[in-house]
């Protein structure tokens, strides 16, 4: 599966402030955090927290934030719903929908399995350009 080309340029970098992002570029970051969670399934406060800490210790490593900020950017901009009352989050239709418009319709694990390869890839640039400049 390939990422969009500014959602692949993203995952490449360090310590991004999702609040610093365009609007454009968050909807991205979200739509991919998003993914993270299965759809018309209820969640509760603590298993989000969860999913979203794994979620950024993998996939969302380029994110400086955390879990709490996180969760409230994914009900805020509508990539998750939450109950009136904060005890349950869904991603119902009109969320999956919406992260759908963004990347497409492909399962969690190939958008995992795409930003591994492309941080892979990026390391493995950043290794050849060092060992270049090492041997100049």
């Amino acid at each position: 599966m390939d990422l969009p080309s500014r959602l692949a340029t993203l995952v490449v970098k360090n310590g991004v402030a999702i609040g610093l992002l365009g609007e454009a570029d968050r909807d991205l970051v979200l739509a991919l955090a998003a993914s993270a969670f299965g759809a018309g399934h209820d969640y509760r406060e603590a298993e989000v927290n969860r999913i979203l800490s794994a979620w950024l210790d993998g996939p969302g490593a380029m994110l400086r934030t955390d879990h709490v900020e996180l969760r409230r950017w994914l009900v805020d901009a509508g990539f998750m719903a939450r109950d009136g009352f904060g005890y349950a989050y869904v991603r119902g239709p009109a969320e999956l929908a919406r992260a759908e418009a963004l990347l497409g319709a492909g399962a969690t694990a190939e958008l995992d399995v795409a930003v591994a390869a492309l941080r892979a890839a990026r390391a493995a640039q950043r290794e050849t350009g060092r060992q270049a400049y090492a041997e100049s």
